[in-house]
């Protein structure tokens, strides 16, 4: 006979209960309790059991309508209620983000170097950022000075993925492979101002084409995180909060201002200033991005908000119905 307990009852008593439901969920490969129990409420149909030593010791019940968790070995019932699942997500989300805060961008990229980014998009992914001076306001009259980017499939080559440098003598080259790239291109901002920069910078003739092409592949994770946060929010001020990761300069004015010292000046110590700091836009988009794909959840304003794959190419087919304009530019 089972106990139906509430998790202040599950609390009070001495139990394994909490650190046998972590063990679970982080065997199955989540970090976090709600996007593990996303997964219970997409594949279960009456139960899904959880074996020890050939014993079932957690089963988790379909019971009209509802999950419930039950330890077998301490007969205890839990009703997983959505006032439930987000307290005890709360309660077992503290050890891992205390854990994870300091390191959380390496682990990332760490996961990043050792997986087949194709699981998790279906597709492959590169992510891009460039440098630039002149009229922003006028794209047309912007030019491109240095990028880098880093694309999932180098994995198909079986290599770790690089940042790779974009100079300005392989533009060219540069748009030709973003143009027949089959994947995502991801990037802040990208769609409204990295992709047509990098076009009307190139010698092709057919640019407005060029850019309709990049663009319908491009996953802007500025629209995506401006969804989820309910304004439109800076990649720095995304990367910093959820993955530690900050701008090496204080805007991206201070970049302009460098890079038009080094083109009066040709310094070269200048340049790997800019350098440094667009190979870091690079590394804080792929965080963040990798956060989606591998953490899910979000909290902002004392709100935990479930981000899935879907909920990001759902926004990635929205962000294409939206027509693309210029007025949308901003210092990310």
């Amino acid at each position: 006979m089972y106990k139906t307990l509430n998790l202040e009852e599950i609390e009070s008593i001495k139990s394994s209960f909490f650190s046998n439901i972590k063990k679970i969920y982080e065997k199955e490969g989540f970090v976090y309790f709600k996007q593990f129990i996303k997964k219970i409420n997409d594949e279960i149909v009456d139960e899904i059991l959880y074996f020890s030593a050939w014993e079932v010791y957690f089963r988790i019940i379909l019971k009209d309508g509802n999950l419930e968790i039950i330890d077998e070995k301490q007969a205890i019932r839990l009703k997983l209620t959505d006032e439930v699942i987000s307290a005890l997500h709360n309660r077992l989300k503290k050890k891992i983000d205390n854990t994870w805060k300091k390191n959380i961008a390496n682990t990332l990229i760490e996961q990043f170097e050792t997986e087949n980014m194709k699981n998790y998009l279906w597709k492959h992914f590169l992510v891009y950022d460039i440098e630039t001076i002149g009229n922003i306001q006028n794209l047309k009259e912007t030019q491109f000075m240095v990028g880098y980017v880093i694309d999932s499939k180098d994995f198909e080559n079986w290599e770790k993925p690089k940042y790779k440098y974009i100079s300005p003598e392989r533009l060219d080259k540069f748009v030709e492979y973003l143009a027949n790239y089959d994947g995502y291109i991801v990037g802040y901002n990208n769609i409204w101002f990295d992709n047509p920069v990098v076009v009307y910078n190139s010698s092709f003739k057919n640019q407005e084409e060029l850019i309709k092409q990049i663009n319908e592949k491009s996953l802007d994770l500025f629209f995506v995180y401006s969804k989820i946060f309910g304004k439109r929010i800076g990649l720095n001020a995304v990367a910093s909060n959820i993955v530690w990761v900050s701008k090496t300069l204080s805007s991206g004015a201070e970049g302009m201002q460098l890079l038009k010292e080094y083109d009066q000046t040709w310094d070269k110590k200048v340049l790997e200033k800019v350098k440094n700091y667009c190979k870091n836009d690079v590394k804080m988009t792929l965080t963040i991005l990798l956060y989606l794909l591998f953490i899910w959840n979000i909290s902002y304003q004392e709100k935990d908000i479930v981000v899935d794959t879907d909920f990001i190419l759902e926004h990635w087919l929205l962000q294409l119905e939206k027509e693309t304009k210029n007025d949308n530019i901003f210092d990310v």
